[in-house]
């Protein structure tokens, strides 16, 4: 009889603790899917409020202002500038340049001007060539990159001079060329040549360099160091000094700049200070989940249309390295967050 008592105990323990068990696992899952989508949540409002605020806030030479009622520094310069267009810092302003911020809640957010990164199509010889070559790509095969991704997305099947069109496409197992502008960076890797290039080069490396906005000339206060890098005469370690210098202000002149670092030849016209109405808007939740990256185009003219498009969105996976420190959350009403009523704090 205790033998059967002593079974009977240790079979309702075991139920007990496999019960816990699985209550504790269903908690957490629950919780889990909670976090995410309050995750989702938080991203989606940053992600508007963001695109909001680069449709309607005005741009300076350090980035994007949060809120006009903070630039009282600047306006003075602003009744002297009489298209009220003054372009100097006023202390505010979101960076353009990568710098990572946080958003609502548990999102964390960063924008990229497209001039501070290289245009596949637009940049200029030599920013290519600097391109090619710290990839360790020879000099005998600079040509035919550029050849076969023109032959890429030309409407014809004509053959340039070391080019490629659909028959070696085929020969080497590939789907054929699209014979349209390139959608986004990535379809790089689909050109015979770039794809051999860019294969030890992860997604967000390769979108944090690239782009395809027709631009042919770098904003050197938003180039990250891996572009600036690029220019003639500035090594990596003047590039990263040049970073760190204007996250305190911004460069004021492309002269000075080329003066003070040593910038080789490149035509003053081809560096800029200013950034254009594009470029990327990276999300994350600070607690997991993927980044995603999301290409945007401000499009003022656009009758009956969204002031804004969003060219392409995708998914970067995060790997086991920490993410950078946030600078904080931009000064402005828009990023707070709601209390227990829903009220803004």
């Amino acid at each position: 009889m205790l033998v059967i008592v002593l079974a009977t105990l240790v079979v309702l323990t075991l139920l007990a603790t496999a019960v816990a068990t699985s209550a504790e696992r269903a908690i957490r899952a629950a919780q889990e899917d909670a976090d995410r989508f309050e995750g989702e949540l938080a991203m989606t409002g940053t992600r508007e409020t963001l695109l909001f605020m680069l449709a309607t806030q005005r741009q300076t030479l350090a980035g994007l202002t949060v809120n006009e009622s903070d630039a009282s520094a600047s306006t003075a310069q602003m009744a002297e500038d009489p298209d009220g267009l003054t372009v100097l810092p006023v202390g505010n302003e979101i960076r353009l340049d990568g710098t990572e911020y946080q958003g609502l809640e548990t999102a964390r957010f960063a924008l990229q001007d497209d001039r501070g990164l290289l245009s596949a199509n637009w940049a200029g010889p030599a920013l290519r060539y600097a391109l090619y070559d710290s990839l360790n790509v020879r000099e005998t095969e600079w040509d035919g990159l550029d050849a076969k991704r023109l032959d890429y997305q030309d409407p014809d099947d004509l053959h340039r001079l070391n080019g490629a069109e659909k028959d070696q496409y085929r020969r080497e197992n590939l789907p054929p060329p699209s014979n349209r502008t390139l959608a986004t960076p990535l379809e790089l890797r689909r050109i015979p040549g770039w794809r051999e290039m860019l294969a030890g080069v992860d997604d967000a490396q390769l979108l944090s360099m690239l782009t395809l906005s027709r631009s042919v000339d770098m904003n050197i206060n938003t180039a990250p160091a891996t572009v600036l890098q690029l220019l003639p005469g500035l090594p990596r370690r003047t590039a990263e000094r040049m970073v760190e210098l204007r996250r305190a202000a911004p460069f004021l002149s492309v002269r000075r700049a080329q003066e003070t670092f040593g910038i080789g030849a490149v035509p003053e016209e081809n560096l800029s200070l200013f950034a254009i109405p594009s470029g990327n808007l990276i999300l994350w939740d600070e607690r997991s989940g993927a980044r995603r990256l999301l290409h945007w185009t401000l499009t003022p003219l656009e009758i009956d249309g969204p002031p804004w498009r969003i060219d392409y969105e995708v998914t970067l996976p995060r790997g086991n390295e920490p993410d950078q420190a946030v600078v904080g959350t931009p000064p402005t009403p828009l990023f707070t967050s709601p209390d227990t009523a829903g009220e803004r704090r």
